[in-house]
Order: C-alpha cells, then structure tokens, then sequence
C-alpha cells in the first residue's frame, strides 16, 4: 500500500513563508526615524504605553508601531506614538495593516516634540480621521509646543468624519478629561499622563464558615504547630559561644569565706548562740503545790535526809 507523501504541504510552506517575506518588504516595519527625539517624549510614551496594558490587559496596546491603511500603497502610512485596538488579540506584530486586521485602531495618542508638532496638529489628525480612528488624543509633555492658550492635553473624538474636542474639566488643579473608548479618565501630572480608572470598585462579602473551628482552638492548634516545626535562625544572627556547665572545672570555684556586702545593703539578722544548761531549774508550780526540787538537791548534797513533812507541817 503507498505511504502518502506530504508534498502538498511542503511546498506550500515555502510559499507561504515567501508571501510574508514580500509583505514585510512591501510594507516595512521601520521608518528609520527614533521613536523619542527627548527625555520628556520618550518616557511619557512608555508610560502611558504601561499603563494601558495594566488597564486593558486583553487589547493591542503598541507604541511607535507603523499603521498602514491602504493595501498596495505603503508610502500611505502613519506612526502613532501608542495605539490600542480592542478585539484583535495582544499578540506581536510588526506592522498594523487595517485591511488584514479588519478595522481601524480604536484610540491613538501623540506626544508632541518640537519636529513633530506641526505634523501631529495637522497632517495626521486629517489621516486618522480618514482612517476612521475613533479618538484621537495630543499631549505636549515640554509644554509651550502648541499654540498659545491651547491646553496641553487635548482629547478629540470622530463625529461624522471630524473630530470635535472632548468636554474638560478641573479636578485638585489639574485638567482633567475622560475618554468614552478606554472608560478612563486622564489628566496631566508633571510631564506624564495620568490614567485613572472609574469602573466600580468589586466588594467582597466575608461569610462566616460554620466548619471553621473556634478561636480558642485554632490558637492551641497553632501553638502545636509553632512548637512542634524548628526553630527559626535569622541569616545576620551571630553564633552564641555555648556557656560552661555551673560547676564544670574550666569555672571559677565560689569565693571562700563571708559572703560579700554590698554598700547600702540591708545587714542580715544574725543569730546568737544559745547559752550554756545550767545546773538549777525553776521551781514547778501544779495545782497550787510548790515542789521545791532545788531544796531537795542541797539537802540531798549535805547529808541531811529527805524530809516527810506532808503540807499541813504535821508529819504523819
């Protein structure tokens, strides 16, 4: 049985490749010209090229990309400094051309610079909105680039075939103007531009767990948890020298003699010595009877016998 071949295939890959090849040398993807010319046009373009992309993570956000709107007429081509396109993917791309990506970009912004700014007032408002560019948006980040009394930034929206200025106002000091396209509102902030969202704020709703355990056990389970893994070291903590044992024999023995006293101390009470028996005892007194033991001691020393004598004297 034959084994089917994948000429077909193989040989329209290379065509395929020499399509591209002959569109990219048709319409180029450089226009040899920078993309700054300044230190107040590059970074206000890369800021607001990032902060789009945060805004709107799912659109085309390009800077500097060349746009050309006309298929077979690549001398037709514009270069704005960030455009966003909604519904196209964010995938790269070297060049933006309409008719193969279906629509117009969405929103486009120029920074102006003092060799651009004619072109940016004039020549390319006239090209967007021919292209049918819905918002078109010019920012003076060096200020006194456009004329006189003219704002430094300055929103227009397309409204059949021209552009009319977006409605502006002030808010803490600052002109402020917001864009129907992006749903956002921006403003000048020093030689930048300003995004600021105004889509509600999500709120979270906290609901009580009936299978969570109480406080007081949660606390004994981390305490067992804490006990039970080892103990932290901190990298910049110096290593202890371990401490001898209290009677080890590289310690000092305890000092001999009276223990030391410090000066203002309180002296210890002392106790005296308890004095010597002596010989004699204090007479016993019971039930009003005297027994006079030391009498009987010296009679009994003398020779003398024990008297008999009852209480009364009468001796029977």
């Amino acid at each position: 049985m034959p084994v089917p071949q994948p000429a077909a295939s193989a040989s329209a890959t290379p065509a395929v490749h020499a399509h591209i090849a002959a569109e990219d040398a048709l319409y180029p993807c450089s226009d040899g010209k920078p993309m700054s010319e300044n230190m107040w046009q590059g970074p206000a373009i890369l800021k607001a090229a990032g902060d789009l992309e945060v805004a709107h993570p799912g659109a085309l956000v390009a800077p500097d990309i060349l746009v050309y709107p006309e298929q077979g007429n690549p001398r037709n081509r514009v270069a704005p400094d960030v455009l966003v396109a909604f519904g196209l993917g964010a995938h790269n791309r070297s060049t933006y051309l309409v008719w193969k990506e279906g629509k117009p970009p969405d929103w486009v912004l120029e920074v102006a610079s003092p060799s651009t700014v004619g072109r940016d007032l004039d020549a390319k408002r006239r090209i967007y909105a021919a292209i049918g560019v819905p918002e078109y948006w010019q920012f003076d980040p060096q200020g006194g680039l456009f004329p006189l009394g003219a704002p430094r930034l300055r929103g227009l929206t397309l409204v059949d075939g021209e552009y009319e200025p977006l409605a502006a106002r002030l808010e803490r000091g600052a002109q402020t103007i917001h864009s129907p396209v992006l749903g956002l509102d921006l403003r000048t902030e020093g030689a930048l531009i300003r995004f600021r969202n105004l889509r509600p704020a999500r709120t979270c709703v906290i609901k009580a767990n009936p299978k969570r355990p109480p406080s007081s056990r949660r606390r004994v389970r981390g305490r067992k948890q804490r006990d039970a893994s080892p103990p932290r070291r901190s990298l910049s903590a110096k290593p202890q020298r371990a401490r001898p044992p209290r009677h080890s024999p590289s310690r000092k023995p305890p000092r001999a003699g009276p223990p030391r006293r410090t000066v203002g101390a309180r002296p210890r009470h002392v106790r005296l010595p308890k004095p010597a028996s002596r010989s004699w005892k204090r007479p016993f007194i019971s039930l009003g009877r005297v027994r006079a033991k030391t009498t009987e001691s010296s009679s009994s020393r003398h020779g003398a016998p024990p008297s008999t004598a009852n209480d009364d004297g009468s001796g029977k």
